[in-house]
């Protein structure tokens, strides 16, 4: 009788074991994933297999394969995440979708789409990805049928691995710059880019002092953050009046209408990801718990400068020099800085 409680005991435990392993959240990265065109997707995830839930996502898909969609990084703050039945595979599928809302009033839609060959249950190290159908979908619609149809690209290589740890949450510091001889602003988080104004390889800059917190491209947060996008006007592209200023923004259906519009002409898509932030509520323009508001500040002029700052006084003073503030609700917000 012992015996076989001793053994009912031990079943019990067994079960419970699995049932904690099967509803583990654990992290998941991409390696080695390219589409048919040639280029990539990076970045990690995190998922349940008990549930089939995804989240604290950060996955980028390099260079476009068309004109129409410049590169992209699905974060929290900017696409949903579900994880549909695959019928062909017999498997979950992972799915991130970002929604398209500025061509009003059309609508239109990313897709990118992970079929992994086996259970994401831990079980094993390195999972395969299904290469035999389509993987990443952009598509626009105008009302309920499709203006310009879907374009879609396959990954032919890549697996997921499994990350013993969660990915850092890595804090950055954008620092800003002023060229006295241009009258031009610029901010940057990249180590290069500052070392290179610092030291004169890009002449005439000058640090101000001034500086905000952000996190660093394809950093782990639950937060709703977005990537920030960065255009440039090249001043060796006079055929396109290039004014060598710079133009950012966090908002996705923002940075993909400039995309759109000047794609050949006066901004030059740099960057889908120079650093991640947080978007003030687009009604109130007000800035979630632990941020504080970016003001987004433009000088009308033919050289279209941006400053951006978090000092209410320096906006005032931009303002009062005939600058025009920028972004959401009735006192403009454009980003929400990390406090």
């Amino acid at each position: 009788m012992l015996r076989a409680s001793l053994r009912l005991g031990l079943l019990l435990a067994t079960l419970v074991a699995r049932v904690d392993v099967a509803a583990e959240t654990r992290f998941w990265t991409l390696a080695g994933v390219r589409f048919n065109d040639g280029t990539s997707a990076i970045g990690h995830f995190a998922y349940d297999d008990a549930t089939q839930r995804i989240s604290n996502w950060n996955v980028r898909v390099s260079d476009p394969w068309g004109v129409d969609f410049p590169a992209f990084t699905y974060v929290h703050g900017n696409s949903g995440s579900y994880a549909p039945w695959n019928v062909e595979t017999g498997t979950w599928s992972l799915s991130f979708t970002s929604f398209i809302s500025v061509f009003t009033p059309a609508f239109g839609w990313r897709d990118l789409r992970i079929t992994p060959l086996s259970a994401l249950d831990g079980s094993s190290a390195s999972v395969s990805i299904n290469t035999q159908r389509f993987n990443s979908t952009f598509a626009f619609a105008s009302g309920e049928s499709f203006a310009s149809g879907e374009e879609f690209r396959w990954i032919t290589a890549g697996s997921l691995v499994l990350t013993s740890v969660r990915p850092s949450v890595a804090i950055v510091q954008v620092d800003e710059f002023y060229n006295p001889m241009l009258g031009h602003y610029f901010i940057t988080a990249s180590t290069t880019e500052k070392h290179d104004l610092d030291t004169g390889v890009h002449a005439g800059w000058e640090r101000t002092g001034e500086s905000f917190n952000a996190y660093a491209t394809g950093s782990s947060s639950d937060d709703f953050v977005t990537p920030v996008c960065r255009f440039y006007s090249d001043p060796h592209n006079p055929e396109f009046g290039g004014v060598d200023s710079h133009f950012l923004s966090a908002d996705a259906d923002e940075c993909l209408t400039v995309f759109r519009r000047y794609a050949s002409g006066f901004w030059m898509f740099e960057s889908d990801n120079v650093f991640e932030i947080t978007l003030p509520d687009r009604n109130t323009g007000l800035c979630v718990d632990g941020t504080i508001p970016v003001y987004r500040l433009w000088n009308r002029r033919a050289d279209s400068n941006h400053r951006y700052t978090t000092r209410a006084s320096i906006k005032a003073a931009m303002l009062a020099a005939g600058y025009v503030a920028e972004g959401y609700g009735a006192d403009p917000v454009a980003m929400c800085a990390v406090q």
